[in-house]
């Protein structure tokens, strides 16, 4: 699958191309696309513009696998689910949705899910910071 690079250092004319390549579902909120442009810093959008997708490094297995279990969690919730793999202390992930077909809201929730539940790992390893 080919991936466009990070579009945090994407001309705005390169920016303008891309989302003419986002294909959006129907029926989606107004504010979509921007909350799309904010998570590019660290996501793709996918093949067919269709998605987005991330990989995500972690410390070890369990910390990886204590990630997926926080978001498959969500997934429940939400009833929607990614399309996702593992190796060891890494995890691929790709966001979409299949009817209607597109990305959609619920994509955008989960991605925004995915980099607070990262982070807040990353932060309980690192442990509390001096102020000081």
């Amino acid at each position: 699958m080919t991936h466009l690079r990070l579009l945090s250092h994407a001309l705005p004319s390169q920016l303008e191309k891309i989302f003419s390549t986002v294909v959006f579902s129907q029926g989606q909120p107004a504010d979509l696309p921007n909350r799309v442009k904010i998570l590019m810093s660290t996501w793709r959008i996918t093949n067919f513009g269709k998605g987005l997708t991330r990989s995500f490094t972690f410390k070890s297995f369990q910390e990886a696998w204590e990630f997926m279990s926080i978001v498959a969690a969500k997934c429940k919730t939400l009833n929607h689910h990614p399309t996702w793999t593992n190796t060891y202390n890494q995890v691929r992930i790709i966001w979409t949705t299949h009817k209607p077909e597109g990305l959609s809201a619920k994509d955008v929730e989960m991605a925004e899910f995915c980099n607070q539940t990262a982070d807040k790992l990353v932060r309980q390893r690192k442990g509390p910071t001096s102020l000081g």
